[in-house]
C-alpha cells in the first residue's frame, strides 16, 4: 500500500510540476534586427537640374508572412535606423537632401497612426555615397504599428534627382524584446 501512495504522491507531483512549467514565460532581448525590401524602385525626372528640388513619394508594404519572427508574440519593437543602399546604375544617393520615413497599419480600416521613424537631412559634410544612413534620434517604439496584419513604410525623399530611373535596397534596423507564455 505504502508503494501506492508514493506513486500516487509522485504522479500528483509531477502533474503539478507540469502545470506550473505550463505557464512559463520565456524573454529574450534582441538586440538587433534587420528587414530589407529589395530595389525599390524611383522613377527619373529628365530635366531634373533645371527644375531644382522636387519630392517623391514611395511606399512599400511589408506583410505578415515578411514579419513572422515577431507576429503572435508579445513585442517590443524599436526602430532606430533606416539605411538606403544605390543599387543598379545610379550608385551615387547624394542627390538626396530630405527623407521623412513613416510606418503605418496597412490592414483594411486600421485606425493606429502612423509612426515618423526618420527625419532625415543631408550633413553638410556629406560625401558621396551610394549609402544613406539615417538613425533616429531615440530609438522609436513602434510595437503597435508592427503587430499589424500589413505594415507600410512611407518615404517622401527630397532633392535634385537623377533623370533616369533609380533604385535602392531599404533596410529598417531595428531592436527589441520578446516574450512568450506557454
Amino acid at each position: 500500500m505504502r508503494t501506492t501512495t508514493t506513486k500516487t504522491s509522485l504522479v500528483v507531483a509531477l502533474t503539478f510540476a507540469a502545470a506550473a512549467a505550463s505557464c512559463a514565460k520565456v524573454e529574450a532581448d534582441i538586440p538587433q534586427a534587420q528587414v530589407t525590401q529589395k530595389s525599390v524602385n524611383f522613377q527619373g525626372f529628365p530635366g531634373s537640374k533645371q527644375f531644382g528640388e522636387v519630392s517623391v513619394t514611395q511606399s512599400f508594404t511589408l506583410t505578415s508572412d515578411d514579419l513572422s519572427w515577431a507576429k503572435d508574440l508579445n513585442s517590443e519593437v524599436y526602430a532606430y535606423e533606416v539605411e538606403l543602399k544605390a543599387v543598379g546604375a545610379v550608385q551615387d544617393l547624394s542627390f538626396i537632401h530630405y527623407a521623412h520615413i513613416t510606418m503605418s497599419d496597412g490592414s483594411d480600416g486600421a485606425t493606429t497612426p502612423a509612426v515618423e521613424i526618420v527625419n532625415y537631412e543631408r550633413p553638410a559634410n556629406f560625401v558621396a555615397s551610394p549609402v544613406i544612413d539615417a538613425p533616429t534620434t531615440y530609438p522609436i517604439n513602434v510595437s503597435q504599428v508592427w503587430a499589424a496584419k500589413k505594415v507600410v513604410i512611407t518615404m517622401v525623399l527630397a532633392g535634385i534627382f537623377p533623370e533616369e530611373a533609380w533604385a535602392a535596397d531599404v533596410t529598417l534596423h531595428m531592436s527589441g524584446k520578446m516574450s512568450y507564455k506557454f
